[in-house]
């Protein structure tokens, strides 16, 4: 199955639907792009919820951990943005 697109003037392409289909990319999904060979690879990014628990630890954590520590990293990066 051929699927063409074509960029726009804002550098924008429209992802076939077989594509977004295949790949479970849903409007807002985030995208991570990377060139290898020469081509663009796109594939979808991550969430928090989907890394959780992939690395094996001795010590038990919990989401409400996870999450408390998120917070507090953006809210330190806010803080040195204002300095």
């Amino acid at each position: 199955m051929d699927n063409l697109s074509t960029i726009t003037q804002k550098g924008q392409v429209v992802i076939p639907i077989a594509i977004r289909n295949q790949l479970h990319l849903k409007p807002a999904t985030r995208v991570f792009f990377e060139v290898k060979d020469n081509a663009v690879v796109m594939r979808p990014s991550l969430t928090i919820n989907q890394v959780f628990g992939i690395i094996k630890t001795k010590k038990r954590y919990i989401k409400k951990d996870y999450k408390k520590a998120i917070q507090e990293a953006v809210l330190e990066k806010f803080i040195k943005k204002q300095i």
